[in-house]
């Protein structure tokens, strides 16, 4: 006696979901309820546990496939029989790290021959797969535009292909860049082979998604950050005995939030639907966080309305949470400005992609020891490079330096802040 356990319907909505990772193989003895497997949709990453026992006779994909509702992942023999020969690991779907970061669709079972009849989708948002969304991408295609045939009004692929077929005429604005074919690269007996699945994978796309629809230009300054360094070193002490870390984040938000005031087409996101620019009343401002799993961005929301020692406690909570795989999906949404940081870890200065619909990020260096000359005599001061990007369709050169020259003035004379304070 066998059972085939199948991909069941992990979210309203979810079609299909990417195999992240396997927990068990062909051989082992399973229990009812066990962890099989890990899997991410385009809503959140989750286990999924086989409701029968039994031992594991054939795994029906590979990590990194892209597999739809209800389809096989795994076969076990509740007989006692010997388990099937181990599947062969497939030669020709191997892929080698960034040329191939995009999943290739799972294959579409065949079905009658039917006129698509398009159904009403009350919501009014975009409801289409993972795999729909990659290859609208790959075509440079704005689903926001596509009328969707399949059920509750979403978006096939074969609603995505007639589009791009289509001879329409479509405005400059909504014009994307088509991506260039993949290239194949094959490897040596001597390389590692490491597929590009999960976390990483959707890093990717979202990268290429921000560079591809926003030019990126980046503006660099040099800050004397000496009085921000005296300022932080005496209330450490302070901070400490609420059992918070303080660190410059704080400051360097709240600075933010003060030239906001003066450039609050900084604090905004792009509606690529209208090609239009949504300027934030609140400000959410993201901290991309270096994890075990990969990049996530942590959102510190209304940072207008709390103090430098809630955003520090807040910041500390909310990044220990993320890097240890317990941060809420309502936690990595919502931001209208992101920092990067990697000053801890050395650099004087980057060129940071912008966390797309966002039109900026702020890039914050290395604090360094360097002779500068001060009322003409050589003295060490603190110095840091802020290397923000922005998005040049709607953030012009001059818009930027002035914003970013607001920003110097602020952090180098941080005693200002308390001018603002209610």
């Amino acid at each position: 006696m066998s059972y085939t356990f199948e991909l069941p319907e992990v979210g309203e909505g979810v079609t299909e979901a990417e195999l992240v990772k396997w927990t068990v193989a062909v051989g082992d003895v399973i229990a009812a309820d066990q962890v099989v497997c890990e899997v991410m949709t385009d809503k959140a990453t989750m286990e999924l546990n086989c409701p029968e026992g039994g031992t594991v006779i054939e795994l029906c994909g590979d990590e990194g496939d892209i597999l739809e509702v209800h389809t096989p992942l795994l076969k076990l023999s509740q007989d006692g029989s010997a388990p099937a020969p181990v599947k062969e690991a497939p030669t020709a779907k191997v892929s080698t790290p960034v040329q191939t970061a995009t999943p290739t669709p799972a294959p579409t079972p065949a079905t009658p021959t039917l006129t698509p009849v398009s159904t009403p989708n009350p919501s009014g948002k975009v409801l289409a797969s993972p795999a729909v969304r990659v290859y609208a991408k790959e075509e440079g295609l704005d689903l926001s535009g596509v009328t969707g045939t399949g059920k509750g009004g979403r978006i096939t692929r074969e609603d995505v292909r007639q589009q791009v077929d289509a001879p329409v005429s479509t405005p400059v604005h909504a014009q994307q860049i088509k991506a260039p074919p993949a290239i194949q690269v094959q490897a040596t007996k001597d390389d590692q082979v490491v597929k590009i699945v999960g976390l990483r994978r959707k890093i990717a796309e979202k990268m290429l998604e921000s560079v591809q629809r926003a030019p990126h230009f980046t503006y660099v300054e040099e800050i004397d950050m000496t009085d921000l360094v005296n300022m932080r070193g005496q209330l450490k002490s302070v901070a400490a005995e609420h059992g918070v870390k303080l660190t410059y984040i704080p400051f360097i938000m709240k600075a933010l939030v003060r030239v906001f005031q003066d450039f609050p087409t900084v604090n905004a996101v792009m509606n690529e639907a209208d090609f239009s620019m949504i300027v934030r009343g609140e400000v959410n401002i993201g901290i991309a966080c270096d994890t075990p799993q990969g990049l996530y961005v942590p959102v510190i929301k209304n940072v207008e309305q709390k103090s430098i020692l809630e955003l520090a406690a807040e910041i500390t909570d909310v990044t220990t949470r993320t890097r240890e795989g317990r941060v809420q999906l309502s936690e990595l949404q919502g931001g209208t400005f992101t920092i990067t940081s990697v000053g801890n870890i050395g650099g004087r200065f980057a060129t940071p992609i912008i966390n797309h619909p966002e039109v900026a990020i702020l890039g914050v260096n290395q604090i360094h020891d360097r002779p500068m000359v001060i009322n003409g005599e050589i003295v060490a001061r603190k110095m840091m490079y802020l290397s923000p990007s922005f998005d040049h369709r709607v953030i012009d050169g001059a818009v930027a330096a002035r914003f970013i020259s607001a920003l110097k003035g602020i952090l180098e004379n941080p005693a200002s802040l308390l001018l603002s304070l209610r």
